[in-house]
């Protein structure tokens, strides 16, 4: 396939990305807390890290003193790659997540295009396949959670497995192997779940042809070689802290039967509609209508002519009934009533990797790739004119739309393009890496009551600076971190000064915007008790000061 083609596939995807995405593009030095606000830590984080001492990338600078803290949650370091290029350019942590956010689609798309051409769909029906995975509704309900966006790397993995089967050579196994451990390290999720979905799928790919399997060790063996250091990362975040994941937790957030046909509520054609389907816990998985049909419509086709579907074929469909079943978790539930126990309800009594797994629900993206590839077969065997490919086109992009994304205001926390508050500035002046905390430190729900002091906005911060954090958030919250926000929600009391100094804190910052009135009121009448342990070192003006911990 000539270059030209997939720069031209390439191009359209950046076009459609910024449509579908609108008006995230407009907004690229924007920031919201929580989950998008973490990530854009992680990638400041992670090129810092990779610029200036490689050593410390496990340990980011949250939840001190706790150390391998990147793996807390998703490193995402996967996705971090393809914003490499342009941190040579900027350290803005916003500006890179926010690129990554909108390049996470244009490259799933460009893999999904090159994974329909290897499976000899044309060029339009390549790229129509492209887009139904790149912007397929279960991809476009996770638009604030970069890991789970982080796709760009699965088409391959399949591309490669497919070559593998049909040739049987080993540097297609490795090729595949190489992708599948760079979609691991973009998301764990995905790597986890393609431990269960991927062999299958490789299975009909290869039946039959057992001869060439020696010839794929050594792609295995790499790969696990590759992925060791990031289940070492996991495991030691994780036991250190005596973490684990209840079943319950699994099952709450497993999908529901009703979630295979439930959408975001913010998608314009079926958010009303299938409203009723939507549950709280799952992630939203239903693909749209349009790509079910043409797929149907390619079976029919074979049905009538009494043909045998192919192996890729098989294959993509093996993939699409096991990431269900992998998506359903634990218990088989139907609005809310569990019916049966499911095959993974197996899986995570076996094998103790899957005990942390939280949401099932994730494994979505495999039905998103498996409908993409079996819509590139289809488009191949139904032969639809460029007009019907571009009709189909648009209504899967209509199924798709959640443009114009709303950003409310209260939401829109950070403006890199604008300069950093005063004490942000302060603190990248001063020497060294010391620790330091904030104040208020809030819980868990902070992000509904104070988002401008919510803890992942601490930590976007702090890629300003890079001091070293007492806040943190994470999927995993270390002992010491959950002790210190629990006695310091009577700061400045005693007890709250007397933790902080345990761990070392050397200054102290005071937000008072980050207190309602009542506990303002509260912490001003308690302050002489503490102004001895707490001289000022700099008031900043508008309620925010630093003060040395004595």
């Amino acid at each position: 396939m000539p270059f030209s083609h997939a720069l031209r596939a390439f191009l359209g995807y950046v076009v459609l990305t910024v449509v579908m995405t609108w008006p995230f593009a407009t907004h690229l030095r924007i920031m919201d807390p929580g989950d998008s606000a973490y990530f854009a830590w992680a990638i400041g984080w992670e090129v810092h890290a990779l610029k200036t001492d490689p050593l410390a990338l496990p340990h980011g600078n949250i939840f001190h003193p706790a150390r391998y803290t990147i793996g807390m949650d998703e490193p995402i370091l996967g996705t971090t790659l393809v914003v490499l290029p342009f941190a040579l350019f900027t350290d803005d942590a916003v500006l890179l997540f926010n690129l990554a956010r909108l390049l996470t689609f244009v490259l799933s798309g460009l893999g999904a295009y090159l994974l329909a051409r290897e499976l000899g769909a044309g060029g339009l029906a390549s790229f129509v396949a492209g887009a139904a995975f790149a912007f397929s509704p279960i991809r476009t309900d996770q638009i604030s959670h970069l890991s789970t966006l982080g796709s760009h790397w699965l088409p391959y993995v399949a591309l490669f497995t497919i070559r593998f089967g049909r040739s049987g050579r080993g540097r297609d196994a490795l090729w595949a192997g190489l992708s599948f451990v760079l979609a691991a390290y973009a998301c764990g999720y995905h790597g986890i779940f393609g431990l269960l979905v991927l062999p299958a799928f490789a299975l009909p790919l290869v039946w039959g042809r057992w001869a060439s399997l020696p010839r794929a060790i050594p792609a295995v063996l790499v790969a696990a070689a590759l992925l060791l250091p990031l289940r070492a990362l996991h495991a030691v975040a994780f036991e250190a802290e005596g973490f684990s994941r209840p079943l319950d937790h699994a099952v709450f957030h497993s999908a529901s039967l009703e979630s295979f046909l439930a959408t975001s509520s913010w998608n314009n054609v079926w958010g009303e509609l299938t409203a009723s389907f939507r549950t709280i816990g799952s992630n939203n998985l239903f693909p749209g209508l349009l790509v079910v049909l043409a797929v149907a419509a390619a079976g029919a086709l074979l049905l009538r002519r009494r043909e045998r579907p192919s192996r890729e074929a098989l294959a993509f469909f093996v993939m699409l009934g096991v990431g269900i079943v992998v998506c359903v978790g634990p218990e088989v539930r139907l609005f809310g009533e569990t019916l049966f126990h499911g095959p993974y309800h197996y899986v995570r009594q076996s094998i103790s990797m899957f005990q942390g797994v939280r949401v099932n629900s994730r494994a979505g993206i495999f039905l998103a790739l498996a409908l993409s590839g079996l819509l590139a077969l289809a488009l191949k065997r139904l032969a639809l004119s460029p007009r019907a490919l571009g009709l189909l086109l648009v209504g899967l992009l209509l199924e798709a739309s959640v443009a114009p994304i709303p950003i409310p205001r209260w939401m829109q926390v950070i403006d890199s393009s604008q300069p950093a508050p005063a004490w942000v500035a302060w603190l990248a002046e001063q020497p060294g890496s010391f620790p330091i905390a904030h104040m208020p430190l809030l819980p868990t729900d902070g992000l509904f009551r104070r988002p401008h002091h919510e803890e992942t906005v601490y930590m976007v911060w702090s890629t300003w600076h890079f001091k070293r954090l007492v806040n943190g958030n994470a999927g995993v919250e270390p002992v010491t971190y959950r002790h210190v926000r629990e006695v310091c929600k009577r700061f400045p009391a005693r007890p709250c000064l007397d933790a902080l100094k345990e761990l070392g804190t050397r200054y102290v910052l005071v937000h008072e915007k980050g207190w309602g009135p009542n506990q303002l009121a509260r912490v001003q009448r308690e302050w002489p008790g503490a102004a001895e342990r707490l001289p000022l070192v700099k008031d900043f003006g508008g309620g925010d000061r630093v003060h040395e911990l004595r």
